[in-house]
């Protein structure tokens, strides 16, 4: 991990020095509406006595703290958050003092983290991937889940991430860091920020250690963990607890080439 440390020791990803950035985002619409599972889940309540099924949160991998903070602002949920960089967590700090939310944000790796405490809901979004080992930090974060507790995590998909990467890499490659990035740019024009369109650049394409996975791979870990899938992007976020393997594999298949339209021909 300490290559990885090292990495976004200067720029970590979603960065800016630009704290309003982070306000104006996150005051101006509410992100985790487009994870329509988790938005469903941090609003969810028990039947008998209408409390909420999420009191208290733990994130992995918190970064500038996009996720920590827009849960706190929009939900009012306890939310811990963990990270090992700490030009990140300033960042995250900052922006939770200018919206007056109060997470409790701890700067520590993951593998190190050692908590007495089980949480209704444990989150790691485009992190685990970025780890030594992806499948134990999976193992190691899932241990934080109480007993009908959820385990949120997103990491990069094996059929989705390929083509974009191999064509940013690549041309990285022969023709240098400048021009790779100046196709990225052009790839996500919305970016108006220069900081933050960097950090991006770098944690997408020339970050030194990604692994990418299926959504059957991380299903074999659920069952090692006795846990189950009850949700997923691959199928808009439908029911998937009585999991089709075949029929998920050529799902996930499919994406490969609808990443090529998109990122690739479309460019």
């Amino acid at each position: 991990m300490y290559i990885v440390k090292e990495f976004y020791k200067s720029t970590p990803f979603n960065y800016s020095e630009e704290i309003d950035l982070y306000i104006r985002s996150i005051r101006r619409s509410n992100q985790i509406l487009e994870y329509e599972d988790l938005h469903s889940l941090l609003l969810k309540r028990k039947n008998w006595n209408r409390t909420p099924v999420v009191n208290n949160v733990i994130e992995f991998g918190c970064g500038t703290g996009w996720l920590t903070n827009t849960i706190s602002y929009y939900y009012q949920k306890n939310v811990k958050a963990i990270d090992f960089t700490t030009k990140a967590l300033e960042v995250a700090k900052n922006a939770a003092k200018k919206l007056a939310i109060n997470p409790d944000f701890i700067q520590e790796d993951i593998f190190n983290y050692e908590d007495s405490n089980l949480y209704d809901l444990v989150i790691s979004m485009g992190v685990l991937h970025h780890t030594s080992n992806c499948k134990e930090a999976f193992k190691k974060i899932s241990k934080f889940v109480k007993p009908g507790g959820r385990l949120y995590v997103g990491l990069y998909h094996f059929y989705s991430r390929r083509p974009m990467l191999k064509m940013l890499r690549e041309y990285n490659h022969w023709h240098g860091e400048k021009s790779a990035y100046r196709l990225f740019r052009r790839m996500n024009s919305t970016m108006m920020n220069e900081d933050h369109s960097y950090s991006w650049f770098r944690d997408q394409v020339i970050h030194p250690n990604e692994t990418q996975h299926t959504l059957l791979e991380v299903k074999d870990w659920l069952d090692e963990l006795g846990m189950k899938i009850e949700s997923t992007s691959i199928n808009n976020y439908r029911n998937i607890r009585k999991v089709d393997e075949e029929q998920i594999d050529l799902l996930e298949r499919e994406f490969e080439q609808y990443s090529y339209k998109k990122n690739i021909s479309n460019s």
